[in-house]
């Protein structure tokens, strides 16, 4: 069981979680952000909370490939040499306020707020998966929900947070049905830990499996 007081860092394997009203809006269920990458690559919504259909895991399963400060990340996507940058991450602790990129798993592809919108609300953005980590699509900031979190501190397991696109300054909201949308309406996530990027490179003090 991890500590309410654990961190993230780069490498972490983790799922985005939320709590969503069911259709009859009566009850509630866990559902987690998911994506295929192989055919559609638009993110749904994979149910957790059934008892009698197990949720796919693979396809929630996402990366914390990069954190960094949103001004490191202004530089990198203004640099012609982006290697500059992305060569300084090493096991970076996740902060609130960090920049973000997220490979998702199973496709191997990024996290990203792309240009189509299949949405009734016609502000919003589809989020989908991209091959290449290119321009300011794929990254997303990291900000608290709790009052008791603020920016510059360490993202901790367990905590609801905001995420939101840096290249439409929306947020990573659920839509109608199981669509993610890049929305003016806010939606809170949790990060649930699967595995530690550190123990994989058999750092000392970083446990093989986290759970909720």
């Amino acid at each position: 069981m991890a500590s309410s007081a654990s961190g993230i860092i780069e490498e972490d394997i983790f799922c985005l979680s939320c709590v969503t009203s069911t259709r009859d809006s009566d009850t509630t269920e866990r559902v987690c952000l998911a994506a295929e990458g192989f055919g559609s690559r638009v993110c749904f919504l994979e149910n957790t909370s059934s008892k009698d259909v197990p949720p796919d895991i693979s396809v929630c399963s996402f990366v914390l490939e990069q954190a960094l400060s949103v001004r490191a990340l202004q530089e990198m996507v203004s640099s012609s040499s982006p290697e500059s940058t992305a060569a300084q991450s090493g096991h970076r602790t996740l902060l609130y306020g960090h920049a973000i990129l997220l490979r998702h798993l199973h496709s191997n592809m990024y996290l990203s707020c792309l240009s189509t919108s299949s949405s009734n609300d016609k502000l919003a953005f589809d989020v989908g998966l991209k091959e290449k980590a290119q321009g300011e699509s794929c990254w997303w900031t990291i900000h608290p929900a709790s009052k008791q979190r603020s920016e510059g501190e360490k993202v901790r397991v367990g905590d609801d947070l905001i995420l939101v696109s840096v290249s439409s300054e929306r947020y990573l909201h659920i839509g109608s049905g199981s669509m993610v949308i890049a929305s003016f309406q806010q939606t809170l996530w949790t990060v649930n830990p699967m595995s530690s990027g550190a123990y994989r490179l058999k750092s000392v003090g970083k446990s093989s499996l986290r759970e909720k």
